[in-house]
C-alpha cells in the first residue's frame, strides 16, 4: 500500500508540472502574439474601415479637400471692382500657393520627414525641399505664360486679357521669400505632427508592452499556485501513508476530486464566488483529515449573489497559510474562516492560533508572495489587505470590490 501511494504521488507530481509547464509557454506565447498583432494593426499603412462608421478614411480627407478647393470660389466670384465675376489674378494668387503646400505637405508628410529627416539626413531634407520649392515656383510661372498667350482664345468668355496682364513681371524677391516661409511652415508643421505622432505611437507601444508582461506575470503567478498547493497536500497525505493507510487513501481520493474542479476551473481568467468558496471547502476538508478531532475549525459563507466573479483562487494562499501555521500539539489550535460576499464588496477574515514554523531557506512563503504579487500587478494602490498578531491570533484580511462581473480591488480606506 506505501509503495502504491508514493507511485501514485510521483505520477500526479509529473502530470501537473508537464501541464502547467505546457500552459506556462502557451499563456507567454499567447500573450506576446495578441500585443504583437495589436502593434501591427496601429503601425500597419493598409487603409482600414471602421466598423462603427463604415466609411474609408481617404474618402472623408476627399471629402475635406474639396471642400478647402470649391470653398474660395465661392467667396471670389461675386462681382468684381472692375466688372469681372473671375480673373486670373485670383486663381493663380489662391490656387497655385494652395495646391503647392498640399503637394509639400504630402511629400513631407509621407517621405521626407519620416525617410530623411528622422533619419539625419539633412542635406537631402533640405535639397530636396529646395527642389520643390524650385517646381512650384517654375509651375506658377509656365501657368502664368500660358494664361496670358491664351488669354484672347480660350479664356475670353469669363477673363479678359486686361487681368492676364497683371500677371506680367510678378516673379520677384517678394514671391520667392512668400513660397519660401510657405515651405518653411509646411515643414514645420510636418516634424511637429510627425514628432507628436511617434510619441503617441512610442507611448501605446510602452503601455502595451507594460500590459503584455504583467499579464504574463500574473498567468505564472497563477500556474504557480497549483503545484504549490499540491506540493503541500502531498506532503500531508505521505504523513498518513505510515500510520493510517485507510485514511491516506481518503484523501487521495478527495484530492483527486478536487484537482479535477482545479484543473477545470483555474485555467479561466475568472471564477464565480460559489466556486471559489467550494474549492476553499474541498481543500479544508482535505486538511482537517490529518488533525484530530480537538482541531477547532470553522468556514462560514455568506454570499448574496452566488455570480460574482473573482479571479481563480485568489483567497487560496489565506487558508493554506492558516491550516500550515494553526496546529500546535501542545496547545489549543484553531481556524476561523469568513467569506462574505454583499453588493459589490467580497470579504474574507481568516483567524488562526498563531504558531509559526521555523523558515528555511527552501520552504514555505510561496503562497502569501505569490498573492501579494497578484494584488500588486493588477491592483497596485487599489486593494485592502492588511494582517496583524492579536493574542497569539494571527488575522488576515481581504476586501475586494467587484462590479459588472469583473473583479476591481477597492482603495485601502
Amino acid at each position: 500500500m506505501s509503495q502504491d501511494c508514493h507511485e501514485s504521488r510521483r505520477q500526479i507530481i509529473k502530470n501537473v508540472i508537464q501541464k502547467h509547464r505546457s500552459k506556462f509557454s502557451a499563456l507567454q506565447e499567447a500573450s506576446f502574439e495578441r500585443g504583437e498583432k495589436q502593434l501591427l494593426e496601429i503601425l500597419g499603412d493598409d487603409e482600414e474601415v471602421s466598423t462603427s462608421f463604415p466609411i474609408p478614411g481617404f474618402f472623408i480627407g476627399i471629402l475635406v479637400w474639396l471642400f478647402i478647393i470649391l470653398f474660395p470660389l465661392i467667396i471670389i466670384a461675386g462681382p468684381r471692382p472692375n466688372g469681372n465675376l473671375l480673373n486670373a489674378t485670383d486663381l493663380l494668387n489662391y490656387y497655385v500657393p494652395l495646391f503647392a503646400t498640399l503637394i509639400i505637405f504630402l511629400v513631407n508628410q509621407r517621405f521626407v520627414v519620416p525617410k530623411l529627416f528622422f533619419r539625419r539626413k539633412y542635406f537631402l531634407f533640405l535639397l530636396v525641399n529646395a527642389l520643390m520649392l524650385f517646381a512650384v515656383l517654375s509651375m506658377r510661372e509656365l501657368l502664368t505664360f500660358m494664361m496670358v498667350r491664351t488669354a484672347d482664345e480660350s479664356w475670353s468668355f469669363f477673363i479678359t486679357k486686361y487681368a492676364y496682364s497683371d500677371l506680367r513681371g510678378h516673379f520677384s524677391i517678394s514671391v520667392v521669400l512668400s513660397f519660401f516661409a510657405v515651405e518653411v511652415m509646411v515643414c514645420a508643421v510636418c516634424i511637429l505632427i510627425s514628432m507628436f505622432a511617434r510619441q503617441i505611437i512610442r507611448a501605446f507601444i510602452v503601455r502595451e508592452k507594460r500590459r503584455a508582461t504583467l499579464q504574463y506575470e500574473l498567468d505564472f503567478l497563477k500556474s504557480q499556485l497549483s503545484p504549490h498547493f499540491l506540493f503541500n497536500t502531498l506532503n500531508n497525505i505521505t504523513s498518513l501513508i505510515s500510520f493510517d493507510p485507510k485514511l491516506a487513501e481518503s484523501s487521495m481520493t478527495k484530492l483527486s476530486q478536487l484537482l479535477r474542479v482545479m484543473l477545470y476551473q483555474t485555467g479561466d481568467k475568472y471564477i464565480t464566488i460559489k466556486e471559489e468558496a467550494d474549492i476553499l471547502k474541498k481543500y479544508a476538508e482535505l486538511e482537517k483529515l490529518r488533525l484530530d478531532e480537538s482541531f477547532d475549525f470553522a468556514f462560514d459563507v455568506e454570499i448574496e449573489n452566488p455570480n460574482v466573479h473573482v479571479e481563480p483562487l485568489l483567497f487560496m494562499p489565506l487558508m493554506e497559510n492558516a491550516m500550515k501555521h494553526c496546529v500546535n500539539p501542545k496547545g489549543k489550535s484553531f481556524a476561523h474562516v469568513v467569506l462574505r460576499q454583499q453588493g459589490d464588496e467580497i470579504f474574507i477574515k481568516v483567524e488562526n492560533s498563531n504558531f509559526p514554523r521555523k523558515s528555511s531557506k527552501n520552504s514555505g512563503g510561496l503562497g502569501l508572495t505569490t498573492l501579494k504579487k497578484r494584488l500588486e500587478l493588477r491592483y497596485e494602490g487599489m486593494y485592502r489587505y492588511e494582517t496583524r498578531v492579536e493574542n497569539e491570533t494571527y488575522i488576515a484580511e481581504l476586501s475586494v470590490k467587484v462590479k459588472n462581473g469583473l473583479d476591481k480591488v477597492s482603495k485601502f480606506v
